[in-house]
């Protein structure tokens, strides 16, 4: 019984797996050395926050989290004496949340560097849009 349910998390897992996080990077680092205009028509979307760090550099910030259920799994019952019966196993349907932090430096108008964090972001598809005018 612990074989299916390992498996079934396996396969559950690999479902939702949209992309490797090394597919994630690399559509990140095709928008390196761009400008910003391009950046944000890349990203698909304005950044959730914007932090000026001086006159020249801003950090550009964008944040996605995905949240489901898992599914439990009902107990067994077992008669034990007269008329008693018992839950064995199971458990109980899981919030699972999964989160993904984009960050990008911006200097002067143009790309400097990036990073990202989370478990979430193999989910997230960045819908890149053309820039506009």
């Amino acid at each position: 019984m612990r074989a299916v349910v390992a498996l079934s998390l396996l396969w559950l897992a690999a479902a939702c797996a949209g992309q490797t996080n090394q597919e994630f990077d690399m559509r990140l680092r095709e928008m390196a050395g761009s400008n910003e205009r391009s950046l944000l028509g890349g990203m698909g979307r304005i950044p959730d926050n914007t932090y000026q760090l001086d006159e020249e550099t801003k950090i550009l910030q964008w944040r996605w989290d995905t949240s489901y259920i898992t599914g439990g799994w009902a107990p067994t019952y077992q008669r034990v004496g007269w008329g008693l019966w018992m839950p064995i196993g199971g458990f109980p349907p899981t919030l699972v949340r999964q989160g993904c932090i984009v960050e990008w430096t911006v200097t002067k108008g143009s790309t400097q560097s990036y990073r990202w964090q989370g478990s979430g972001c193999n989910t997230v598809t960045i819908h890149a849009t053309p820039p506009p005018g």
